[in-house]
C-alpha cells in the first residue's frame, strides 16, 4: 500500500498589536489542498489537563479571510467556536486575541512577557487535526527570546499536528534560562519574573527530582524537556504537557523555606505527569475532542495518585523535610475526615464530575463533594501502605507505576488494569478496597499506614490542644460548636455544616451576621469571638441579613465534633516498619533520626 504523501503545513504568524493592551494578531496561511472543498475553522473551548469548558473564543475577534489572490472570503460563523470557510485555492485568515489572564491555562501578554497557550491561540481545521503547523513570531521586542518544547526549523517552530501544538505552550520575554543534563536528556528551566528565592537552589532541586523519576522509570521518554516557571504575586498553579510544563509561583512565598518546599512539590507533581496522564492515560484523555467535555472516571488516579507521588519524589530527592510532609498530609487527612462532602461523593464520581463540580465550586461544594486531588492522594497513601505490607516493606506505588509503564507505556490505562496490578502486588482481591475508598464513601482508614510505616495518627479535639494549666473556662468554651464557616474578612457565611446548630437554626449560605447576643459583628473574627464565649448547651442569638431583610436566629451550641489529625512516629516502631518508611521516602536513619533537608 502506497503511503499517503505528507500534508502541507498550516503556517501561523503571531504579532503583537499592543503589549500594554494585551492584544495579539494571529495570521494563518492555509494551503490550497486544505481548503479546496471548503473547510471549518474551530478554536478549542478547553485545554487538556484542566477539565473545564473555558470558552476561549470569547477572547477572539476581528476574524477576516482572503483567498490566495487576496480577494475577500465570506466567513460564516457556524457556532460560538467555529467558522465556515468557502471553497478556495488557499486562504489567509487573520484574527485578534485578547490576552490578559495570567494562568497556566490562558494567554497573558504585557510589556514584560507573553505566555501563549495553544488551545486558546490557534484555530484548527476540523477533520485535519493531523496537519502540521509551523509557528513564527514577528514584530516582538528585539531583546525577547522564545521558550517552547517545539523544535525550531528554519525560523519556525514546528508541531507535527494540532495535538502537539496545543501541548506546547510558548513563553516570550527576557526570561532567565538554566540548563542541565540527566539520564541522557536535556532539561531547560525558563524563569520569568522577580523573586527573592535562590534560583540556583530551585534548579538544583529540580535536577534531583527528575533524577528520582529517571531511576523509578528507567530513564525518560523524551530527549528534551522544558520547565516554564513564572513568578507573580498571589499566583500558584501548574499544567502538564508531554515534554514541558507551565508553572506559576508566588514570589512573596519564596522568603520562607515552606515556599521553596511547596514549589518543589508542584514541580514534582507536574513532572510526574510525563508518565501518569500524558502517556499512561485513560483512553478518554487523548486523542482529544476540543469542542466539549472529555470525561473520565480515573482522575483520582491521574491526579490524586500524582499528588501522593509528588511527596515521594521530593522526599527521595532530599529537597523537603519529612516533618513538613507529615504536616501537609495530616492537614489533608483532617479536612477529608471532617468535610461533610465525604459522605456524599466518591472519588470516581468526583473524577467524572470534575467538569461541572471541581472546576466550578459553589458554597455548597464542601458539603457535597470531595477533591480527587486531596482525597485521591490519601487513598494512594493507603494503597502504598497495603503494597508495603504485602511485600515486607520493599515495594509500594513506585513498583505499581513501573509495572504499569512497562506494560502500558505510551498507551491506554483502564480501571481493570489498575485492579489487576493491585491484586498482583498484594495477593488480595481489589474489590473491597475499590468499593470502599474509590467507588464508595467509606471513611479513610489509617490503620494500614500505621502498620506499614510505624506511624501513629492522633486525632485531637480543639480543647485538647490547650495546656493543662490553662483556665478550665477556656477549655469549656473551646467545646462549643455552631457549624458556621466564615471567610477571612467579612462576617458573611461561606457555608453551614449540615446537621449543625447553625443549620438547625435556619442559617444558610451568603447571610451576613450583623450581631451575636447584641454585640455588633463587623468581621469574621468578631463573629467567631462572640460565638466562642459559650460552651455546649448554651444558646446564642444572631442577627443576620439575607436579601435585604434582617432576622433573628437562635442556635444552641453543641460539642465540637471536629478533630485535628497529627502524624508522628510510634516510638515502638519495629525494624521492618523503619525499613518500609526508608524504602518509601529514602530518608535514612529511621523514624527517630530523620534528616532535615535544605529549603
Amino acid at each position: 500500500m502506497t503511503p499517503k504523501p505528507p500534508r502541507a503545513p498550516m503556517q501561523a504568524v503571531l504579532r503583537p498589536l499592543s503589549l500594554s493592551m494585551h492584544e495579539v494578531q494571529v495570521t494563518l496561511t492555509l494551503p490550497a489542498e486544505a481548503v479546496a472543498k471548503g473547510a471549518v475553522l474551530a478554536l478549542p473551548v478547553w485545554t487538556p489537563g484542566s477539565y473545564l469548558v473555558r470558552d476561549y473564543p470569547r477572547f477572539l475577534d476581528r476574524v477576516t479571510a482572503v483567498d490566495g489572490q487576496g480577494a475577500p472570503l465570506a466567513l460564516a460563523k457556524r457556532d460560538t467556536a467555529s467558522w465556515v470557510l468557502p471553497p478556495c485555492a488557499g486562504a489567509t485568515v487573520t484574527y485578534r486575541l485578547f490576552c490578559n489572564d495570567l494562568t497556566v491555562r490562558t494567554n497573558h501578554v504585557d510589556p514584560e512577557h507573553a505566555h501563549l497557550v495553544g488551545a486558546a491561540t490557534f484555530l484548527y481545521l476540523e477533520g485535519q487535526q493531523d496537519r502540521p503547523v509551523q509557528v513564527r513570531f514577528e514584530g516582538w521586542p528585539e531583546t525577547w527570546a522564545v521558550a517552547t518544547s517545539l523544535p525550531l526549523d528554519q525560523g519556525a517552530y514546528v508541531a507535527a499536528d494540532h495535538d502537539q501544538l496545543v501541548d506546547s505552550p510558548f513563553e516570550l520575554g527576557t526570561f532567565r534560562l538554566h540548563a542541565f543534563d540527566a539520564a541522557g536528556a536535556r532539561f531547560q528551566v525558563a524563569v520569568t519574573g522577580d523573586h527573592p528565592g535562590d534560583e540556583e537552589r530551585i534548579v538544583t532541586a529540580t535536577r534531583a527530582m527528575v533524577g528520582v523519576c529517571a531511576e523509578l522509570f528507567g530513564g525518560f521518554p523524551f530527549q528534551r524537556y522544558l520547565f516554564l516557571l513564572t513568578f507573580s504575586p498571589g499566583a500558584r498553579g501548574g499544567l502538564e504537557h508531554r515534554d514541558c510544563t507551565s508553572l506559576l509561583a508566588d514570589p512573596l512565598a519564596m522568603t520562607r523555606a515552606e515556599g521553596h518546599w511547596d514549589l518543589y512539590t508542584l514541580i514534582a507533581h507536574e513532572f510526574f505527569h510525563v508518565w501518569n496522564v500524558k502517556r499512561m492515560r485513560d483512553p478518554a484523555l487523548g486523542p482529544f475532542a476540543y469542542q466539549g467535555q472529555n470525561v473520565t472516571r480515573l482522575l483520582w488516579f491521574h491526579e490524586g495518585f500524582t499528588s501522593f507521588m509528588q511527596f515521594t519524589i521530593a522526599l527521595r530527592a532530599g529537597v523537603v523535610p519529612w516533618a513538613w510532609v507529615a504536616r501537609k498530609l495530616a492537614q489533608s487527612w483532617t479536612d477529608n475526615t471532617t468535610r461533610a462532602g465525604r459522605r456524599e461523593q466518591s472519588l470516581e464520581e468526583a473524577s467524572f464530575d470534575a467538569w461541572i463540580r471541581h472546576y466550578k465550586p459553589t458554597e455548597f461544594s464542601a458539603n457535597s463533594t470531595v477533591s480527587y486531588y486531596d482525597k485521591g492522594a490519601l487513598v494512594a497513601w493507603m494503597m502504598d501502605a497495603e503494597l508495603r505490607l504485602a511485600s515486607g516493606g520493599a515495594t509500594g506505588l513506585d513498583q505499581l507505576f513501573r509495572l504499569l509503564w512497562d506494560r502500558a507505556g505510551d498507551g491506554p490505562v483502564t480501571d481493570a488494569m489498575l485492579r489487576g496490578l493491585y491484586q498482583e502486588l498484594t495477593g488480595q482481591d481489589p474489590a473491597p478496597f475499590w468499593s470502599a475508598f474509590i467507588q464508595g464513601t467509606a471513611e479513610l482508614d489509617a490503620r494500614c499506614i500505621e502498620r506499614a510505616y510505624g506511624l501513629k495518627f492522633t486525632a485531637k479535639a480543639p480543647w485538647e490542644a490547650l495546656a493543662e494549666d490553662e483556665d478550665p473556662e477556656l477549655a469549656r468554651r473551646a467545646r462549643g460548636y455552631a457549624g458556621l464557616v466564615l471567610g477571612q474578612e467579612g462576617p458573611t457565611l461561606q457555608s453551614v455544616v449540615p446537621g449543625s446548630p447553625g443549620a438547625e437554626a435556619g442559617l444558610s449560605y451568603g447571610m451576613e451576621i450583623l450581631a451575636v447576643d447584641g454585640w455588633r459583628t463587623d468581621s469574621a473574627q468578631a463573629v467567631q469571638h462572640h460565638l466562642g464565649l459559650g460552651g455546649p448547651g448554651e444558646a446564642r442569638v444572631l442577627l443576620a441579613a439575607d436579601r435585604g431583610r434582617v432576622r433573628a436566629y437562635t442556635l444552641t451550641l453543641a460539642e465540637n465534633p471536629q478533630r485535628s489529625v497529627h502524624v508522628a512516629f510510634d516510638p515502638k516502631a519495629t525494624a521492618p516498619q523503619v525499613t518500609a518508611f526508608t524504602a518509601w521516602t529514602s530518608q535514612s536513619g529511621g523514624p527517630a533520626r530523620i534528616r532535615r533537608s535544605r529549603p
